[in-house]
């Protein structure tokens, strides 16, 4: 108890301001650093610019979040939506200690949701010298902040990510449950046929409305547009192997006929098949 500061210490407190509009096209960190809390350390917000990671390494702390309120122990890592209300504050009686990091960049939150599904933004990490050695990298590039620092820190960005989401499955499993995988599996194979809802039925055996809710779980987009995805995929394979009409390619696909796809896939590419043909094959 006696050890327990009466003021919050930052052994290592590093802010960075990116180039002009530059975390509107990549990821960066506005900062960084090590608290050991006091008692009565609390932050409270309405909603903060970017996207609060923080990771326990002594203590415990409470974070609220998206309408949870999360208890996060040692070697527990934890997500906050800065978009919305939110706040942490350590235990009393065995006040956390805190390696954090403030990122920014293009929909951070759509990359939490990514990372965390639709589940509390909480993750155990086994390996916590891997997360610990990160925190340093970073602490040493925002503190010799070398020419090359905005794209050295959206390449640190993109390797927290990997550590957070890692642990979160099994080595070598899917994250994702075996019934979605099944479905994800079959539509692959033949992404041309309509695949009514009886049919994913028989692959997967769960409900219309079950198969449609692990989807918007795990992936965030409903079976339709997944399934729009892949034939847009399949389409610009085969316009790129050869020069076959396009409304075969359309009907090869799955599509209804070549307006459908040109509309589908001028709304996934932003340019038409013909045009992308021509830009592509060039």
């Amino acid at each position: 108890m006696s050890n327990i500061p009466q003021r919050t210490i930052f052994p290592e407190n590093h802010y960075y301001v990116p180039e002009d509009a530059w975390s509107q096209s990549a990821y960066t960190v506005l900062r960084a650093g090590k608290a050991i809390t006091a008692r009565d350390h609390r932050i409270q917000r309405d909603s903060y610019r970017g996207q609060d990671i923080m990771f326990c390494t002594a203590g415990r702390g409470y974070v609220q979040t998206e309408g949870k309120t999360l208890s996060v122990g040692r070697n527990e890592m934890v997500w906050i939506a800065n978009e919305a209300p939110h706040a942490h504050w350590p235990d009393e009686t065995d006040p956390w200690t805190v390696l954090f990091v403030r990122i920014d960049g293009p929909a951070c939150a759509i990359m939490r949701r990514k990372v965390f599904n639709t589940g509390p933004t909480l993750a155990a990490i086994p390996i916590s010298k891997e997360i610990v050695a990160w925190f340093e990298r970073l602490f040493a590039v925002l503190r010799t902040r070398a020419d090359n620092v905005d794209l050295a820190l959206n390449h640190l960005v993109a390797e927290l990510m990997h550590l957070i989401a890692a642990p979160m499955a099994e080595a070598g499993e899917s994250r994702l449950p075996t019934p979605l995988r099944a479905i994800l599996s079959e539509m692959r194979l033949q992404p041309e046929r309509p695949w009514h809802a009886e049919e994913l039925t028989t692959v997967s055996g769960l409900s219309a409305a079950q198969t449609r809710r692990l989807f918007q779980k795990h992936l965030q987009i409903s079976p339709r547009r997944w399934l729009i995805r892949e034939r847009i995929m399949m389409a610009q394979k085969l316009l790129l192997e050869g020069d076959g009409p396009i409304g075969d390619i359309a009907e090869r696909c799955g599509f209804c006929d070549v307006y459908h796809l040109s509309r589908e896939f001028k709304r996934s590419t932003g340019t038409s098949p013909r045009a992308w043909r021509a830009s592509e094959g060039s």
